[in-house]
């Protein structure tokens, strides 16, 4: 749960969205989108669609709670964290897709082209090339194999042990990578039968 408020700031136009002078004493984290988090406040731009705006903040709030489950809400917390939590981009960056937007079938499609397109041997090559994709989709896979509820559990264990990999052999009594190379083999698997 989040301890502060959250400010969401919304702009009429992209043009506003671009010009706008908040953050600039600070630093602004842009989440390689549209949404941009500064402190406790949330800057999305209306393109004319409702559906877009929604997800813009969805993604918005999820990124916010990330960084609150991962580092905390003090700077304090934050700055022992995320100096002692070093976490792949696909692991956050795919979770906050997660959250943000469910699993669908154009999500699915562009699984499956990068799956059988015979780039990718593993799951690290593929991380490092689309780390939203792959994320997005580990998630989803891990969620379906090990339960919805153990994925947040995956974090704050992460947390607490500062190493993702002791987590993950907590839960799945698996090294990280024997799952993610499951992973690769069971979507390997799934797309060849559609063949």
């Amino acid at each position: 749960s989040l301890q502060r408020r959250t400010n969401i700031i919304v702009f009429n136009h992209f043009a506003d969205f671009e010009q706008t002078n908040i953050g600039l004493e600070s630093d602004i984290i842009n989440t390689g989108g549209s949404t941009q988090l500064v402190n406790n406040k949330m800057l999305v731009y209306f393109t004319g669609n409702h559906e877009d705006l929604y997800k813009q903040i969805k993604k918005g709030i999820a990124e916010i709670l990330t960084k609150n489950i991962l580092f905390g809400d003090n700077i304090g917390e934050v700055a022992g964290n995320q100096t002692l939590l070093d976490l792949p981009r696909w692991f956050t960056d795919g979770y906050q897709a997660y959250i943000g937007e469910h699993w669908s079938t154009s999500l699915d499609d562009e699984l499956k082209s990068e799956i059988l397109s015979g780039n990718y041997s593993k799951f690290s090559s593929f991380a490092f090339k689309l780390p939203v994709l792959a994320g997005h989709a580990f998630w989803y896979y891990f969620e379906e194999k090990y339960g919805a509820e153990n994925i947040s559990y995956f974090f704050n264990l992460a947390k607490a042990y500062k190493n993702i990999n002791k987590a993950c052999l907590q839960i799945t009594k698996k090294k990280l990578t024997e799952v993610t190379s499951e992973f690769m083999e069971y979507q390997d698997e799934k797309y060849q039968q559609d063949i």
